[in-house]
């Protein structure tokens, strides 16, 4: 990691760096204006494929134990087919966080990075869902049990772009991704447990909160990865809310430099 697009990300891994809640919330509320209908287009879409490949699922391999193995390797091509259309929403609001376009279809352009998406796909899943069963065992209530599972959801949340914006190898990017979690976990998981409220309340709100909320979602994790890692090319488009609203100009570090 001696080359100039990992310095951020050195940087942070070595000695840390800032994430101020409010701050990132702050940010994010503006950033979503003028961006909220092509993130959710993206968002429908990914849903509307989740769904239909579900939906697959089911007819070919039915609802009988006896279709467990078909189903089960099926269920890997779905994860396989789904990486990249995830990682495209991340994409997508990291470059948000950086001042890049984004549009709709963006969601598609991450294909050619199938494998190695798939392959952490497949790692995430196999660690993840090692403590639901053993908190089981252990006698846990359900809620207890999957909180081990939630944690680390959030702590390998940089994965995916860390392949495609860092090109890390998918064992690579999981490890950096635990290790930057280590070093921000608190502030990470009050931002998700945040979030959580924010989706909840936009459910009883017979959904219609969700389009300020899936937005908020996907431009808060891509200014969390901005923040942790930094990106590539970008340290003169992303700017602070400070710079924007008062200077009308690029900070001199902005890709380094967090205000809002």
């Amino acid at each position: 990691m001696n080359e100039p697009r990992f310095t951020r990300l050195q940087r942070s891994l070595e000695q840390g760096f800032a994430l101020a809640p409010k701050a990132v919330f702050q940010e994010a509320w503006q950033r979503i204006y003028g961006a909220k209908m092509p993130i959710l287009l993206a968002a429908i879409g990914v849903v509307g494929c989740w769904l239909l490949l579900n939906q697959l699922l089911v007819m070919v391999t039915g609802k009988g134990d006896e279709n467990m193995w078909s189903s089960s390797l099926l269920g890997l091509l779905i994860s396989m087919i789904m990486a990249p259309m995830s990682g495209g929403l991340d994409m997508m609001g990291i470059h948000r966080a950086a001042d890049r376009p984004i549009r709709p279809n963006q969601i598609f352009d991450y294909f050619r990075y199938l494998l190695p998406l798939a392959l952490a796909s497949m790692i995430m899943g196999l660690i993840t869902s090692l403590f639901l069963p053993l908190g089981q065992s252990l006698g846990l209530p359900p809620m207890l049990a999957m909180l081990p599972t939630l944690i680390l959801s959030v702590a390998l949340m940089f994965t995916f772009p860390l392949i495609l914006e860092k090109r890390l190898s998918p064992l690579q990017a999981i490890l950096t991704s635990l290790r930057l979690f280590a070093r921000q976990w608190l502030a990470m998981v009050l931002i998700h447990m945040l979030l959580v409220l924010f989706f909840m309340a936009a459910v009883m709100s017979f959904g219609i909160g969700l389009i300020w909320v899936a937005p908020l979602y996907i431009v808060v994790k891509g200014i969390i990865y901005r923040e942790a890692c930094g990106i590539e090319g970008a340290p003169d488009q992303a700017r602070s809310h400070d710079d924007d609203a008062g200077h009308g100009g690029p900070s001199s570090r902005p890709g380094d430099h967090f205000e809002a």
